[in-house]
């Protein structure tokens, strides 16, 4: 039961983390491939300030989500207003740098030894896990509402008009580079939330945390909810982690010999999902596609009718 607990809390953070990308790469257009790097220094920034300085954990949390956007406000003014690839390049690269640095600042973070323990909140609780998993509930379900009220909003119109045309936006007086540069450090710092939220979860750290994998799950379980969908996220997240991480990696009776090909397995379903996805359905599971325009008539047959019309 607890290791159920613990499953459903880490689907949550990932259910968080792939709401914050719609609200990037869904409204915005802004190509995050860094989002580990962002969860990664809420994650061990929570940790070092708790386990090296004594930190209170919650404010450990604070402190660590706000150096995320700082990050990424910082990482906004250098690259944001290049192109899609460049954007994806940047913050793929960011995300390795972080990787990197906890794995050579032995110091602080212990290196490959990893980092720890890190205490469980809620300690004098007999239930502390289920309580610590409401508590996910709520903030990941806050996430959502306010992705929710955002889209609908001025702003949010501002985002959609960023992601579709940010020269024509630009051209009619909204300030698009200072727009994107708000949205994706709050959103950064969150996802630093995310990841001090998780500290706890796993008590100890190790660099393997921080693989790229994170990101390319978060990224696919986007895609195939519907990145337009405020609920796609969401989706695509049950899909994939609630399907393969918990029902068959946990409950699926599959032997002993055979359970170490359980995660090759994993990866190769996501990619025939993936590619399904984008060829038959690629908006996603939730999203809507665009209407199809009139065909027009072939040039022959256009001919025959002005032909007989002339007769």
């Amino acid at each position: 039961m607890d290791y159920l607990i613990f499953s459903l809390s880490l689907m949550m953070v990932y259910i968080g983390l792939a709401q914050l990308l719609h609200l990037q790469f869904g409204m915005a257009g802004i190509p995050n491939f860094g989002v580990v790097g962002f969860w990664g220094i809420g994650l061990y920034g929570t940790g070092v300030l708790y386990v090296q300085f004594g930190f209170p954990l919650f404010l450990a949390i604070i402190v660590a989500s706000a150096v995320a956007a700082a990050v990424g406000y910082v990482l906004a003014l250098l690259v944001l207003q290049r192109s899609g690839q460049a954007i994806l390049a940047a913050t793929l690269a960011f995300a390795a740098i972080v990787a990197t640095l906890v794995v050579t600042e032995k110091g602080l973070t212990g290196g490959v030894q990893g980092l720890g323990t890190i205490g469980f909140p809620l300690r004098e609780l007999d239930a502390r896990n289920l309580v610590y998993l409401g508590l996910l509930v709520v903030i990941v379900g806050a996430m959502i509402w306010v992705s929710a009220r955002v889209r609908d909003s001025r702003f949010g119109r501002i985002l959609s008009a960023i992601r579709d045309n940010e020269e024509l936006a630009a051209s009619l007086g909204k300030d698009t580079a200072a727009t994107k540069r708000m949205l994706f450090a709050i959103t950064c710092g969150l996802m630093g939330v995310l990841g001090g939220l998780t500290a706890p979860l796993h008590q100890f750290l190790v660099p393997y945390l921080l693989a790229p994998s994170l990101t390319f799950a978060v990224w696919i379980a986007l895609v195939l909810g519907g990145k337009n969908h405020n609920l796609g996220a969401m989706i695509g997240v049950f899909v994939t982690f609630g399907l393969f991480d918990i029902l068959v990696e946990t409950y699926a009776p599959v032997p002993a010999e055979q359970a170490i090909l359980l995660p090759n397995l994993k990866l190769f379903c996501y990619g025939v999902l993936l590619v399904a996805i984008i060829m038959f359905r690629p908006t996603g599971l939730l999203g809507v596609d665009s209407p199809r325009s009139p065909k027009r008539p072939a040039s022959g047959a256009g001919r025959d009718v002005s032909t007989r019309g002339a007769e």
